[in-house]
């Protein structure tokens, strides 16, 4: 009996070690969904980037699990995909039709003769889109003829007074205090003021000299003397590298441009951005008018060089000459999504702490955002760190569960489709323009960047081949790489994600 036993046994042993055997040689056929995730963690798992940080969370619409989570609860600095909290707030709580407007008054008295002996004042209220940078057909040149031609509808020749910017519907803090110093003079980091005008920005363009050892040839816009430039770029052989860059002073709008150009090789173009913005609309404005024949016998100011008194004396005596209206909210934010911009992200963001808590301040939209947050449901809003509207900041933090939660609530609202519209769409527009150029994820992958040193986001919407929609975050942080391999990786998943197709189906 005891030696039957033990026999038995031994086969027992001898038929588990055949199955799992089998089982190691004609393994069962995971499903489709099972393929999908090892596709998409392999990718993540690529030895290039084995020392950075990943995290994702994806999930078809509507679904109330995830599909695939990983570190979905860890923070992770965002970069531009910060917009995404920004402009999903100011879409909801301001509304899709919401338009800033700025008011252009006088004080003082209109003459018979056409002479206004008072001030004319700016009173800037956040808009972003006193510009023709985006706008088809729209130039900043031909806003300042518009104002221009509203004043001498009025019936004014001439003003014998200044032209003075109003920005204290925000509070005097241009640029959000974690930036980099040495992005200060760039676009990219353009200050926020109440009153703001061509983006805060100017052009410039530089071509080759005559000559090797000439100096480089400068043009820049808009034509003003408030920004003045010192141009040291010179011409060098054919064929070298080009190297220019430039700095602004810090408090002033001194721009040094410095390096070389080869001859005969391409011309150069960037952005700088103005200190002081609200003086820069002023001056631009009386140049504006002394160039269509109104003199202007003052000169511009911003209006915080007069003392509180002063101000409450010209608000109380001043009458409206003109509104400009900009365009609406579901068009203005497609300028922040689609290319990333992110001083239109900066002005939303003190745009809805001054309507909503009173003070038109980082600190403050902050706030806003955060109550926005609460109120969809999004989780742990308190581990949040919001410091800027748009991601340049590198102490902001969020999660990709918090990101996949949003995205997931604008998709439930009846005007879906308008902030839909504002993501950049891959291989057509925007920041993914130039990526996933072949179907099926061209046309169809819609979603917000995110980049700065060391960090690359992608969020958003896509659709398989099932016809399901599903919502992603993807974040990447401290890889060491060249951007465009995480890029690869990221775009990778979600070839992946479009191309997905149950056998069923």
């Amino acid at each position: 009996m005891i030696k039957w036993k033990k026999t038995a046994l031994i086969f027992l042993s001898l038929i588990m070690a055949h199955c799992a055997m089998m089982r190691k040689t004609a393994p069962v056929r995971p499903d489709a969904e099972s393929e999908l995730k090892a596709v998409i963690l392999s990718h993540v798992a690529a030895p290039e980037t084995q020392n950075a940080f990943w995290g994702m969370e994806i999930r078809r619409l509507g679904a109330t699990e995830p599909f695939l989570a990983l570190n979905e609860g860890r923070n992770f600095m965002p970069a531009s995909n910060m917009k995404l909290y920004t402009t999903s707030a100011a879409f909801c709580l301001l509304g899709k039709d919401f338009r800033f407007e700025t008011p252009i008054s006088h004080t003082g008295e209109i003459g018979k003769d056409g002479v206004l002996r008072g001030d004319v004042i700016i009173y800037g209220k956040g808009d972003p889109a006193i510009s023709g940078r985006y706008r088809k057909g729209i130039t900043t040149d031909s806003i300042m003829k518009e104002w221009v031609a509203a004043l001498r509808k009025k019936g004014i020749k001439s003003i014998e007074g200044n032209i003075l910017g109003d920005d204290d519907y925000f509070v005097d803090h241009d640029i959000e205090g974690s930036w980099q110093n040495d992005d200060f003079s760039y676009w990219y980091a353009a200050p926020s003021s109440a009153l703001s005008i061509n983006d805060n920005l100017y052009d410039m363009t530089m071509n080759p000299g005559a000559a090797v050892g000439t100096r480089a040839q400068l043009v820049t816009a808009p034509p003003t003397n408030y920004v003045t430039f010192q141009n040291d770029v010179i011409t060098t052989v054919a064929g070298a590298r080009r190297r220019i860059d430039f700095r602004r002073g810090a408090d002033n709008n001194n721009v040094r441009i410095f390096g070389h150009i080869p001859i005969g090789g391409r011309r150069w173009r960037d952005r700088g951005c103005v200190f002081n913005p609200t003086l820069y609309t002023a001056t631009l404005f009386q140049e504006s008018l002394t160039s269509e024949g109104i003199s202007v016998s003052g000169r511009a100011y911003d209006l915080d060089t007069f003392s509180e008194a002063e101000k409450e004396i010209l608000r109380r005596d001043d009458r409206v000459l003109y509104v400009h209206v900009s365009p609406p909210l579901s068009e203005i934010i497609k300028i922040v999504n689609k290319p990333s911009q992110n001083f239109y992200a900066d002005m939303f963001l003190k745009t809805l702490g001054r309507r909503f808590r009173g003070v038109g301040s980082f600190e403050s939209g902050a706030l806003v955002v955060k109550d926005f947050l609460k109120n969809i449901g999004a989780p742990d809003v308190e581990s949040i760190r919001m410091n800027d509207g748009s991601g340049l900041s590198r102490r902001d933090l969020v999660q990709p569960r918090q990101t996949q939660h949003l995205l997931q609530y604008m998709a439930t609202r009846p005007d879906f489709e308008s902030f839909y519209d504002s993501l950049a769409i891959a291989g057509v527009d925007g920041t993914i323009g130039g990526r996933m150029n072949e179907p099926p994820a061209r046309n169809n992958v819609h979603a917000k960047t995110g980049f700065i040193g060391h960090v690359r986001s992608l969020s958003g919407y896509l659709d398989d081949q099932n016809g399901d929609r599903w919502v992603f975050s993807i974040m990447c942080n401290q890889y060491t790489i060249p951007v465009s391999g995480v890029d690869h990786i990221i775009d990778n998943i979600c070839q992946a994600l479009v191309r997905f197709k149950t056998p069923d189906k």
